[in-house]
């Protein structure tokens, strides 16, 4: 992420550069000359930083593990949202349910770790345990709103 920074930080110093030395230009036959040199110092100043570039620089892990943190939290967020739709077209309205999970991306297996789910004080405990094990397959701590 450094190198990003720094070629950055030189593409807006050559663009500084670039229109100071344009508001300076002559008029007439050689307005034309100093512009092509202008483009050609604007073209070598993006791609010179790039003679240093190597894929070396750029650190996956940070971004292995933002995509980890994104797919775990997409995961979660769906698993959460499907089970409140499936208790909802079970006729139980009014549920919630947290969900903490471990999507691992190198084996492409999902762990729940536990899984939450608040219903109203209206509905049994153990009926939607089962309702959920039998349907989904997830054996979900159930608790009362409130509690």
């Amino acid at each position: 992420m450094a190198f990003f920074k720094e070629w950055c930080f030189c593409v807006c110093i050559t663009l500084i550069i670039s229109v100071i030395f344009s508001l300076f230009t002559p008029n007439g036959a050689m307005n034309r000359f100093y512009k092509v040199m202008l483009s050609i110092f604007i073209v070598i100043s993006f791609l010179y930083p790039l003679k240093d570039f190597s894929v070396k620089d750029i650190d996956f892990t940070e971004l292995e593990s933002s995509f980890d943190e994104q797919a775990n939290t997409g995961f979660e967020n769906e698993m959460s949202s499907y089970i409140k739709s499936y208790l909802k077209s079970k006729g139980i309205s009014g549920a919630n349910a947290d969900i903490n999970a471990n999507y691992d991306t190198n084996t492409n297996q999902i762990e729940i770790y536990e899984a939450s789910v608040y219903i109203p004080d209206e509905y049994s405990k153990e009926e939607v345990e089962k309702l959920i094990f039998d349907g989904i397959g997830i054996n979900a701590r159930v608790i009362y709103i409130g509690e």
